[in-house]
This record gives C-alpha cells, structure tokens and sequence, in this order.
C-alpha cells in the first residue's frame, strides 16, 4: 500500500522489540493480524508473552499466520499464544456479534489494535450496501471498539492491568490528508460517493474516519479515572500486500509506483514500531497519560498533533460520530455511541 510521509520523519524514531516490556498474562486483539503491520503487531506481543487474537477475513490465510507465529513464539521460548478468528468486517452484524461474544467471553483485555482495512482499493459495496472503504476501515472498528471498552474498563478497575497500560490504537495513515477537501461525514449518501472518487481519496477519507474514531471515543467514553490511553498512529511507508491495491486501482502507473514504494519503504517488521510503541510503550505512564490520550502519531516516539487541519476539525468529527451512531441504528437495530 502507497503511504505518504512526512518528510520531517524520514528519519524514523525506531521502537524495537527489546523495547517491549513483558506481556505475561495480558490479552490482546488485533484486527488485519493475519499479514502486514498487524502480523507483527501481534506476533511481537505474543513473543513477549501475550495471549493474541487475530481477526481476518480469509481462513487459510489465517491459520497459516497463527501457525507461524505459534511457531516462532515456540521456538523463542516464549509462553505467548496467537489465536486466529474469521471475521468479514464489512458485515456489521457478525462484526457486532463477534464483539459482543469477545466481550462475554475474555476473561480481561488489554490492549485492542485495530488494524484491518481496505488499501487503495476500487469502490465497491459491502453486504449493507455501504462503501466498501468506510464500512471496512471505519464503522466496524467504531462498533468493535464501543463494545469492547466495557472488558478494559473491568481490566483497568480491578487491578488486572497497571493504570495507562491499557491501550486502544486505531491504524491511521498520513493519506488521512487526501481526503475530500469537502468531507463532512454529514450522510450515508457522502459515504457511498464512491464511483466519483479516485481510490486514493477513498483511502485518505477512510484514515481520516481512523482519527476522529480515536479522538471521539476519549473524548465521549473514557475519563481521567479510566486511564485507557487511545491514539491514531500512521506506520510510515510499508511494504505490504495492500499495495497489490494501488496496481490494481492504476494499471501502468499503479505498478511503476507500486514497484519504486516497494524500494524505498519499510519493512512490514518496522511499519508496526508506531503501533507497538503506542500499544506498549512504558514512556507513557499513570503520570503522565492525558498528554498522550487521543493523539495522532506519524511515527513511533513521535511528536503529537500532526494531523491535518480537517483531523483536528471537531465539527467534523461530531459528524463522523453522529453518523456512526445513526448507521448502527439502521443496521443493528440498536444504537451504539
């Protein structure tokens, strides 16, 4: 996938695996954790002793990856685990199910990684009838997070989890800022524009979404009591299989550029840093957590409130909100905000 960045961190503030303090009874899930940055995410986790759970879509792609990793925590001698679940995020019911099923279930968790997502992709439509991007990328991590915050609530309450060491962190890009230079997430029809807009644009408004998901779920749901700590991170160019996207979306020069991104951009491995560092990083303490709570990132170690001018707009992200809430109502037939 074709990320930009932000030339003031080209040279990127490393977060490595040593730097990740022990997971040991800890719970994790990661949405996209069968490939790319969330592959990592999780298996560096598990490494350190964790117990992950991966959401994907496809089932041999999924249990080949918790395979893999099983394998490689054996071998480091690690007592984590990595469990794979199938979920296809543009049903909104079995999304919703799901989570409320995790939420029953789990016994505690920690940290909540919402990576999966559409790349720049062409526009489609999801089962609901919604723009394949939005629904994907947005509204079911909206959902999945809403219905999982009461598990790390009780995790955080009752002593299972040091204060600011759970964490939520929402996969953004810094492609949040080609989005529509009129995007108000004011309507279900805004979101399904989709056959007018260039895939890149359809991407951008999407990470834009990832943002105001962060910002609106401190800003409504947690407290200075709560000290679950949420951010927005972008992991830098990264060489993944959502490039495939971008060939696909521009024929010959969606190939030259995906060619020349592949060339010059991370390593999977190194595009999860930010997201590592925001999920782990003991920088961030009971002292010092609202100074890192809904803040968007560009790199690992990074300097906060980077984001376009749009992602800080609170008019907009009221919107996004509002119409999460509003789609959850028509489709769930319950409304969740």
């Amino acid at each position: 996938m074709v990320e930009l960045t932000n030339p003031a961190t080209m040279m990127s503030r490393r977060y490595k695996p040593e730097e990740i303090p022990d997971q040991t009874g800890r719970v994790a899930i990661v949405t996209g954790g069968s490939a790319g940055v969330g592959f990592y995410d999780a298996l560096e986790l598990a490494q350190k002793n964790a117990r992950v759970i991966i959401i994907s879509a496809t089932e041999d792609h999924g249990k080949k990856a918790e395979a893999e990793m099983n394998q490689h925590v054996k071998e480091k001698g690690a007592t984590g685990s990595v469990e794979w679940i199938g979920l296809d995020l543009g049903d909104l019911k079995a999304v919703d199910s799901l989570s409320k099923k995790l939420a029953s279930e789990l016994p505690r968790l920690d940290i909540l990684m919402l990576n999966a997502g559409i790349g720049q992709a062409p526009y489609g439509r999801t089962k609901d009838g919604l723009g394949n991007h939005f629904a994907v990328n947005d509204l079911s991590h909206y959902v999945m997070s809403l219905r999982l915050l009461p598990l790390m609530e009780n995790t955080v309450s009752s002593g299972q989890t040091p204060p600011a060491m759970a964490r939520i962190v929402f996969q953004s890009s810094e492609l949040h800022r080609m989005a529509p230079s009129n995007v108000k997430f004011s309507s279900k029809e805004e979101i399904n524009d989709g056959p007018d807009r260039d895939p890149t644009v359809l991407y951008g408004r999407s990470k834009l979404g990832m943002i105001y998901n962060a910002k609106g779920l401190a800003k409504r749901k947690l407290n200075s009591e709560t000290k679950i700590v949420v951010t927005a991170v972008h992991p830098g160019t990264v060489d993944t299989d959502l490039q495939d996207a971008t060939a696909e979306s521009y024929g010959f020069l969606g190939k030259v550029l995906d060619s020349f991104m592949r060339t010059i951009g991370k390593s999977a491995q190194e595009g999860a840093e930010a997201s590592l560092w925001a999920a782990t990083s003991t920088e961030i303490t009971s002292n010092n957590w609202q100074e890192y709570q809904a803040n968007y990132y560009s790199e690992a170690k990074g300097k906060p409130h980077t984001e376009s001018d749009k992602a800080k707009d609170e008019s907009i992200a009221d919107n996004y909100w509002e119409l999460c809430a509003n789609l959850t109502k028509e489709y769930l037939g319950e409304e969740l905000r």
